[in-house]
């Protein structure tokens, strides 16, 4: 059971080591503001139904019998141990700290007399994943150890902290950091962040040693000049190999050492990222990358495993350092995109699984680490760190007084920086509903600020204190400062109007929209059309207008309703067929797909009606693949495949009606190339075109598609993505369904085989 009523504050063990650089909005300890809506009751469920669910032999066994069954399997107990302490503190939960307490002694227990604590033999070490290993399981301790008070396990850390210290540098007879791991050595030299975190925590001067030489490994030729490049290229995808991952958990490591140094141009190699990150390569969720990795500007893909939640969480974990340190309400506005949209997007709502890849369109991935033998994957154990990190900076402070970031119902107690408590209790239904009330309860009458964040996407806000009307202009740091003697019970009313948005797609969303209400983004969810007698492709948005589409905002029915304060959001759209009037339902981003169903961001904009009768069908493929794209959705590059790793004799895509419809055309779009297949072997004979006339009836084979290339299972003879190869009859025939069927290719795999497809249409006469 989670606990949610304030227990006696928790101090945390200090730092022996002052910070060269004082934030300018405080690091709040999680105990300190307690969220009641969206984000709180998601992070309650994160408790009660992953962290108390996790099995914990399991995040122990391969510490307990090296080696791991991953290769990483050493990082997920850090996580775990993360997780876990901020959101114990944060709730008080009795049954979180007995886990939290087994799993730290146990994981200490593993440890060798050498200070070694990864899953690698022996003969394996600091070889691939181990030293990031040790970086989450240094991450994870030590923030037990600080918020627990339970010392006895600071010699682990510090053993930790010793090993990597007598292994690794640029002195004669140690290793280089970057070989021994992957992404140009970014994921091995991430263990800059808690290795500044341990040189505060115990002053000893051989880990902050440690630290500059990982700057100075960063920038040795073979490293992934890290901050030379970002103060040079000034651009992401041109650090190391440009993973995404690492890379920004190599830029968190390297605030903690421009917080503990003040060695300012690390600073300016951070900021550099964030503008190249904001301007270029984000996604309106606050996605970013796809296939892990960041790439040429505005190259953002609605598909092609993108959104990898460990990026949005550490993404989450930058901007609330970037924060912390300049005290800027810009970083806060991302905060707020990446939270309310791709992490709670990324979480399975009742929060016992997370996706891996939560892209623009698709399937949500959700896992629970029940699957693949149960070995987790490492989003699902980052997942709940996003959520567990969010009362740290929700609500916060600075030199003038208190600083609300997140507009979340719930209380902040906090101590002002003159000594003052202040609790802040906050009202609100916000994002379903624009009205935030507050009530400021001082100890006692004292003058002070609060400051409120206007968010960029508002263009409309008011105040009100005590009901007198107050200015709203931002400040030189974007908040709205009300700076007056506050009285226990004094009243604040802020409204945030929110409007419906339109991003009109360029590049890779050329011909579409997507919509946005306030701080959310809006998605196209099957389940959801079809309550209205709507699919998901059938439909367009008429124009570019923001008031045509007549956005009304409605309560979520049953069903889809996850919260107090959800809602739906009725448009008008029209047909894609034939242009007709329409009217859709949208959700949230972050609810959308939850049931399983597709859904997608990008709405397409009108064209000339195609006549595909096929538009409106019901789709389905001979293997499931795993690819989430679509066959009928008009847009080429959503393309779907059977590969499952293993062989058949055929494969077939196929498509279903309503009712019998007369054809005469159709066309097959062939889908993509790969090593391993993707196309069809037609060394003996074409694919064929096949109907179903009726309802369970049998497939009859009306033709083949004769201009289909002379390819082979291992050759795809220069197909194209995207080439088309129709079926022309001579007469008109009536089909409830349609089908191509071939023999899959099996490319340089002869063990397994698949093919693709981008599109299956049908015309009438």
């Amino acid at each position: 059971m989670v606990a949610t009523a304030f227990a006696q504050p928790i101090t945390p063990v200090p730092e022996k080591i002052a910070v060269a650089v004082a934030d300018r909005q405080d690091f709040q300890i999680p105990d300190r503001v307690h969220q009641t809506g969206w984000e709180g009751m998601r992070a309650a469920a994160s408790i009660t139904n992953r962290l108390e669910k996790v099995d914990l032999d399991k995040l122990l066994d391969g510490f307990r019998h090296r080696p791991g069954r991953q290769a990483w399997d050493g990082e997920h107990v850090g996580k775990w141990l993360h997780a876990a302490t901020l959101e114990w503190v944060n709730s008080g939960d009795p049954v979180l700290r007995e886990k939290l307490d087994y799993v730290a002694t146990e994981l200490a227990k593993c440890q060798t007399d050498d200070g070694y604590l990864g899953t690698y033999l022996a003969t394996n070490r600091w070889t691939s994943w181990d030293v990031w290993s040790h970086k989450y399981d240094l991450l994870g301790l030590i923030a037990y150890v600080r918020y627990t008070g339970n010392l006895d396990l600071l010699p682990t850390c510090k053993r930790m902290g010793d090993i990597l210290c007598k292994t690794f540098g640029d002195e004669p007879g140690k290793l280089d950091i970057v070989k021994p791991g992957e992404h140009v050595g970014m994921a091995p030299t991430s263990v800059l962040e808690p290795m500044m975190l341990l040189y505060r925590l115990t002053g000893e001067p051989r880990y902050l040693n440690f630290c500059k030489y990982i700057l100075r490994a960063w920038e040795q030729p073979d490293g992934p000049h890290i901050v030379s490049t970002l103060l040079t290229a000034k651009r992401v995808d041109k650090v190391g190999d440009a993973k995404a991952y690492e890379m920004l958990s190599c830029l968190n490591g390297a605030l903690e050492y421009y917080r503990t140094t003040g060695d300012r141009k690390v600073l300016t190699a951070c900021l550099n990222a964030w503008q190249d990150i904001v301007d270029n390569r984000i996604y309106p969720t606050g996605a970013m990358s796809y296939y892990e990795v960041f790439h040429d500007n505005y190259d953002l893909p609605n598909t092609s495993n993108v959104g990898e939640t460990c990026v949005t969480v550490t993404w989450l974990q930058f901007n609330a350092q970037l924060l912390r340190l300049t005290g800027e309400a810009r970083f806060a506005d991302q905060l707020e995109r990446a939270i309310l949209n791709q992490l709670l997007g990324a979480q399975l709502c009742d929060g016992s699984g997370w996706g891996y890849y939560v892209q623009m369109e698709g399937k949500k991935p959700y896992s629970k680490g029940d699957d693949a033998g149960g070995v987790f994957n490492c989003c699902l154990s980052s997942g709940p760190r996003g959520l567990a990190l969010i009362p740290t900076f929700a609500v916060t402070t600075d030199a003038d007084g208190a600083v609300v970031n997140l507009y979340e119902s719930g209380q902040a107690r906090l101590a002002l920086r003159n000594g003052t408590p202040v609790e802040i209790d906050t009202d609100t239904l916000y994002p379903g509903e624009d009205t935030i009330r507050f009530t400021v309860l001082p100890a006692a009458e004292k003058p002070f600020a609060v400051k409120l964040r206007i968010p960029a996407w508002c263009r409309t806000a008011s105040v009100e204190v005590n009901g007198k009307k107050v200015e709203t202009k931002p400040g030189s740091d974007g908040y709205m400062s009300i700076q007056r003697t506050w009285k226990p019970g004094d009243k604040i009313e802020l409204n945030l109007k929110q409007e419906a948005r339109l991003i009109v797609g360029d590049h890779l969303n050329q011909g579409k929209v997507a919509i946005l209400y306030g701080p959310l983004v809006l998605a196209a969810d099957a389940a959801l059309l079809k309550a209205d007698g709507q699919i998901l492709f059938t439909f367009a948005i008429a124009k570019t207008d923001v008031a045509a589409l007549a956005l009304t905002p409605e309560s979520a029915p049953e069903g889809v309703k996850t919260w107090p304060g959800a809602q739906v959001f009725r448009i008008n759209a029209v047909s894609r067929k034939d242009g007709s009037p329409a009217t859709v339902r949208l959700m949230s981003f972050a609810d959308a797909g939850d049931t399983g169903s597709p859904y997608k961001v990008w709405l397409p904009l009108p064209h000339k009606p195609s006549g595909n009768i096929l538009l409106d069908g019901s789709e389905s493929r001979s293997r499931q693949g795993n690819q989430t794209g679509s066959i009928n959705d008009e847009e080429i590059q959503n393309l779907v495949v059977t590969y499952d790793g293993q062989p058949e004799k055929e494969d077939w895509f196929a498509v279903t009606l309503g009712a019998p419809t007369a054809i005469r055309r159709v066309v097959f779009m062939h889908g993509s190339n790969y090593h391993d297949g993707g196309w069809f072997d037609a060394s003996a004979g074409k694919p064929k075109v096949q109907i179903q006339r009726e309802k369970g009836g049998a497939w009859d084979t009306i033709g083949e598609l004769a201009d289909y290339p002379a390819t082979t299972a291992t050759h795809h003879a220069n197909l194209q993505s995207g080439q088309a190869f129709t079926l022309q009859l001579a007469r008109p025939a009536k089909a409830l369904a349609v089908r191509v069927l071939g023999v899959p290719a099996c490319g340089d795999n002869p063990k397994q085989n698949f093919s693709s497809c981008a599109e299956l249409q049908a015309f009438d006469p």
